[in-house]
């Protein structure tokens, strides 16, 4: 997995700063090799945040995707529907939890603990996490 410099700063640095736990995780997989750090900071990321509506961090995401042709993980519905409308393949938080039940890498319970502690730090609508954990609930 790769993430511009600008996302690693946003949730590394900003997020050990204001205390959140998920900081000290991604810090732990990018000392581990599992996430890699590109810098790819370009002033043209600002403009296009600017005028999609989106974070500099997420806007450098998809141009990070964009040019290794690659999926993006977005969770923010203005940058989820940026990169789709620039023919990207997307997916967030949920997709990803999705799949990693579907494939076996977590089972069904640890899928259901994953979504209980995303549906704590990110905002989801109680129609969007019944529907979820019925998804999870049918894998397996």
């Amino acid at each position: 997995m790769a993430i511009p410099l600008t996302v690693k700063i946003e949730v590394v640095y900003r997020g050990k700063e204001e205390g959140k736990a998920d900081a000290f995780l991604v810090e732990g997989e990018i000392e581990n090799g599992w996430i890699v750090v590109e810098d790819c900071m370009d002033e043209g990321a600002e403009d296009i945040a600017d005028s999609a509506g989106i974070e500099a961090g997420e806007a450098e995401a998809i141009m990070l995707a964009r040019s290794k042709q690659c999926l993006v993980l977005l969770d923010d519905l203005a940058a989820r529907r940026f990169a789709a409308g620039l023919g990207l393949e997307v997916t967030g938080s949920i997709g990803v939890l999705v799949r990693a039940v579907k494939v076996g890498l977590i089972s069904r319970n640890e899928g259901l603990d994953a979504l209980e502690k995303l549906a704590r730090i990110m905002w989801l609508s109680v129609g969007v996490y019944e529907d979820v954990h019925k998804v999870i609930e049918g894998l397996e």
